[in-house]
């Protein structure tokens, strides 16, 4: 028998007697008379296990006062086998862990001390951070490290020398540098560091690129000593990352850390990482004769076939994950393209693949080659894939130093000319203004107006882009032919309806140029009559950030990243000593009297606002549009007559019109110019020049010329007294003054 007096867990009696529980039994009554569950010498044939009923228990009663609860064999206050209080994780289970202290929480009725909570966890906090080893040495150095921060902080390179000498404690540097405070204290170490300082702390950090590069906060470390390394220490950089290059490439973070390190290497490491790529062998060893993917087998050609196997699938590891933005990437996805020109089975996979992401592969040179390549060999399927997933990146691409070159090629190579029409040119009409003020968005306007034109493009760019026709079925002057005639009208039409936009400035106009001498009939009457009455305004101005080359007094940037902290650290100080000079003279106003009192109160102020300035959080948007504003400076403005790259254009227009019946340009040009502009534009040699090519170009409009200059005796006495070559040539061939 088990005592009355249980210590810890009941246990079950060995031996009882027949309708006589002993104490401590498992299975207690569920009240008085209460049937047990094992009853067995009742007045009729008891069950074993007994239905719920009227009055009858059940087998897992948790409700009422009086069940009972199955592992219940603490006594009689209904505790559960695994301890008291609902936690299902008590003292008992081993996989609980340590125990973590808690805020205890109000016994029911009293309301909750905040503050006494807040407190609480603050407490917790500080113990958790405090039984870290490096707690104490990240805490000293964080000191320092506020000092450090501070704008007008000087000799910061001692204080970095004093933190390296609090963290330079075993490998204290490599423990702290992925968290998220600390991982800001070396940043700061490597910017205002010295030069032999900056490089002790890069080799501390070299053995753990590859980890601190895919860690949310250590890869802007690795950032710092991109910007403010040495060579040496960037070249190390590179090549502290060989064998994980692959793994790098297809990781969120250290893709893009990797793409800026390929666009700093050396030819010979840019070589190394491409290699990397063609398969496990190179990832271990480097070969300094393997140049190009196609160098793998140049000797074995019965290994082509699997180098190209695994370029494959490093480069589908690489698209899954959506990471194409890179030069590494393009660069073996180019030479890939190239080497599968026979195998049409492995071309198809990987441009199917890469269809949709095309649009990301734009961004360099060698990318906007293999985007090409992928449009001229895809099935028509994976054409409008293509064309598809472009759409809503179309004027970033045409206005893209490489991505216009796609999208003349893919121009150039179509088809479906209304598809063309419809997919491309009507999805950039509406913003036709960005795409001809850009000097790549004008290219791909040239080129719809004027494809293959050697006055606006280099011949081998011709030559490359006609390289597509290959891939199309239709002739290459009627698929130009087709798609001119659908963009001819609204083209015209955008012009004249703001006429003034497209003689901004000299670059605009040329194309202008190029598109008044394509169009024909109404389009062309309608905007040559519009642009007249633009060049005849008296106060016609243009901007000058086009009209020449513009002074720069500026130097070209260096490298030397000593001397560009020095002189950033020099000019900080010039406006610091002239904030404190501003400030000095405000009090010594104050002494003096009433009136200056108020000037001073006025310096002083802003001297304090100018100081407070920097502890003002900006959002990202307000802080990118004050740096814009900043950055761009008004353009003058010039009168458009006088300016030489207009005076050019206005000598093409003229060419041009010269050949067409009836002149409309030139006569319509002469028809709005008054007797005033008349006077000003006869004072001037170049605007002289130009009525002198509208007469050599149009003889018909000779006499219309002269009995305009004619019917004014004022005009004519000023055409004469000019001394100017233009006007000379003018007077003479109009026959004035002789």
């Amino acid at each position: 028998m088990v005592s009355s007096e249980p210590k810890g867990p009941a246990k079950v009696a060995k031996t009882t007697t027949p309708g006589k529980p002993a104490n401590g039994q498992k299975f207690k009554p569920g009240g008085a008379g209460g049937a047990r569950k094992f009853d067995k010498s009742g007045g009729g044939p008891g069950k074993k296990f007994d239905k719920p009923g009227a009055g009858g228990p059940r087998k897992f009663d948790k409700s009422g006062s009086g069940g009972f609860k199955k592992f219940d064999k603490s006594g009689t206050d209904g505790a559960k086998k695994f301890g008291g209080g609902g936690n299902k994780f008590a003292e008992g289970n081993k996989f609980r862990g340590k125990p973590q202290a808690q805020p205890q929480a109000p016994p029911e009725g009293e309301k909750q001390d905040w503050n006494k909570f807040k407190q609480e966890k603050k407490d917790l906090k500080l113990k958790r951070k405090s039984s870290k080893d490096t707690y104490e040495i990240t805490k000293e150095a964080k000191q320092i490290y506020e000092k450090l921060r501070c704008r007008k902080t000087e000799n910061k390179d001692k204080l970095v020398e004093q933190i390296y000498k609090v963290l330079n404690v075993g490998d204290t540097i490599s423990k702290v540098v992925k968290a998220h405070d600390t991982a800001r204290v070396l940043q700061c170490m490597l910017k205002y560091a010295s030069p032999a300082l900056r490089a002790e702390i890069s080799e501390q950090l070299l053995p753990f690129t590859v980890i601190m590069c895919q860690s949310k906060y250590a890869q802007f470390c690795v950032q710092r000593m991109l910007k403010y390394g040495s060579p040496a220490t960037k070249s190390k950089l590179v090549d502290s990352l060989y064998g994980h290059i692959v793994r790098l490439a297809g990781h969120s973070i250290a893709s893009g850390l990797l793409d800026t390190m390929y666009q700093s290497a050396t030819p010979q490491q840019r070589i190394h990482m491409r290699q990397e790529f063609y398969g496990d062998l190179y990832q271990k060893a480097k070969d300094s004769n393997v140049k190009t993917l196609s160098d793998t087998y140049k000797e074995a050609t019965n290994m082509k076939a699997s180098i190209l196997g695994s370029v494959k699938a490093n480069l589908d590891h690489v698209a899954n994950k959506q990471l194409v933005d890179s030069s590494l990437v393009h660069a073996v996805m180019l030479e890939y393209l190239r080497a599968c020109d026979e195998d049409e089975e492995k071309l198809e996979e990987t441009v199917t693949a890469f269809a949709a992401l095309v649009p990301h592969m734009l961004s360099t040179k060698e990318g906007s080659e293999a985007g090409v390549i992928c449009f001229y060999k895809s099935t028509p399927k994976n054409r409008r894939a293509i064309i598809k997933n472009i759409k809503e990146h179309l004027l970033k691409i045409a206005t893209h130093e490489h991505g216009h070159v796609f999208l003349i090629s893919l121009l150039n190579s179509l088809d479906d000319t209304k598809a063309t029409k419809k997919a491309i040119y009507d999805h950039l009409h509406g913003d036709l203004k960005t795409l001809v003020g850009n000097q790549y968005g004008r290219r791909v306007v040239q080129w719809l107006v004027a494809p293959g034109d050697t006055t606006c493009f280099h011949p081998e760019f011709i030559r490359v882009v006609d390289e597509g026709l290959a891939f199309g079925k239709k002739e290459k002057e009627l698929r130009r032919k087709e798609i001119f005639e659908q963009i001819e009208a609204p083209i015209a039409q955008a012009i004249a309806e703001e006429a003034d936009f497209w003689l901004s400035n000299s670059h605009i106009g040329l194309v202008t140029a190029d598109i008044l001498n394509h169009i024909q009939g109404e389009s062309y009457e309608k905007a040559a009559a519009a642009l007249a009455q633009v060049i005849a305004q008296p106060d016609w101005r243009i901007s000058a950030d086009a009209a020449g080359p513009v002074p720069q007094d500026k130097k070209k940037p260096h490298n030397d990243v000593e001397a560009i902290i020095a002189e950033a650290t020099k000019q900080r100080r010039k406006l610091l000593n002239a904030d404190s000079s501003s400030s000095s003279s405000s009090d010594e106003g104050d002494e003096d009297g009433d009136g200056d009192a108020e000037d001073g109160g006025k310096e002083s102020q802003t001297g304090e606002e100018d100081e407070a300035e920097p502890k003002l959080k900006k959002t990202k948007k307000e802080a990118k549009k004050s740096k814009a504003k900043a950055e761009e400076p008004a353009a003058p403005l010039v009168t458009g007559i006088e300016e030489a790259g207009m005076h050019i254009v206005l000598k093409k227009i003229l060419k041009n019109d010269g050949k067409r019946e009836g002149h409309p340009f030139s006569q319509k040009l002469l028809q709005s110019l008054s007797t005033d502009v008349l006077k000003v534009w006869l004072g001037v040699n170049r605007s002289c020049f130009v009525l002198l090519k509208l007469v050599e170009e149009s003889p018909a409009l000779l006499e219309d010329c002269k009995k305009a200059i004619a019917a004014e005796k004022s005009l004519s006495h000023t055409l004469v007294q000019q001394k100017t070559l233009g006007a000379k040539l003018l007077a003479a061939k109009l026959n004035i003054g002789k």
